[in-house]
């Protein structure tokens, strides 16, 4: 679970990275460095970068191996399905750092089988949605929150991680690490967190970095 988590956490430590900023560039660089470089094309700052960006974030994570590098959405899934990984049934319930991917002109009827528009990592899953982070949306990095059966998903990229470690959950704030406590007992105390019991947090060691993250970004 960690390596999975650590290709999350990276994405979505970039959250609010806007186009043509010195951090869109070091985006874009990551991409560029990318060896053997997809297809030979670096990505320059006025192209389309949302598969650049999932790329990025895997490699800068250490992880790049495992996802199907490209900066084209098309030859993410057309990568994925050579490499055993790509997903496509609506029952799949995706893990944090799969990479989702969209098609919008979609009816939206489950039936999702178009040509991909977009692409984002998933950073989190609760309560019956997805939390995605992706790069160019509305030129920036932004958090997408939707639910596990949105009818735009087009499927999914799962890498195959060697090692798949049981979730840790923390149930008490005393539980909770040292990083985050201030952070959780504060969402808790002023009822941003909804659903979560009194008594037992049942918070996720992924939800957590997340929320720390998030807050911070704030």
């Amino acid at each position: 679970m960690r390596r999975r988590l650590n290709a999350a956490l990276t994405a979505a430590r970039w959250l609010g990275t806007k186009e043509g900023t010195r951090e869109h560039r070091e985006i874009l660089a990551a991409y560029n460095g990318i060896k053997p470089l997809p297809r030979g094309y670096r990505l320059g700052e006025k192209d389309a970068w949302c598969a650049g960006f999932v790329s990025a974030a895997a490699v800068m994570a250490g992880v790049g191996e495992l996802y199907p590098l490209e900066c084209s959405c098309s030859k993410i899934i057309e990568k994925a399905k050579g490499m055993g990984i790509w997903v496509e049934d609506d029952r799949y319930v995706p893990l944090v750092g799969d990479w989702v991917l969209y098609d919008w002109q979609a009816e939206g009827d489950g039936n999702c089988m178009g040509a991909p528009d977009h692409v984002g990592v998933v950073i989190g899953r609760e309560n019956g949605e997805l939390l995605v982070v992706e790069g160019n949306y509305d030129n920036m990095v932004k958090l997408r929150k939707i639910p596990v059966d949105y009818g735009k998903i087009r499927g999914y990229v799962r890498p195959e991680f060697e090692e798949e470690e049981s979730v840790v959950r923390y149930h008490t704030l005393q539980e909770v690490p040292g990083y985050a406590r201030a952070t959780i007992e504060r969402l808790k105390n002023d009822g941003s967190l909804l659903g979560i019991g009194e008594d037992d947090l049942g918070l996720s060691e992924e939800l957590i970095r997340i929320l720390v993250i998030l807050d911070r970004k704030g």
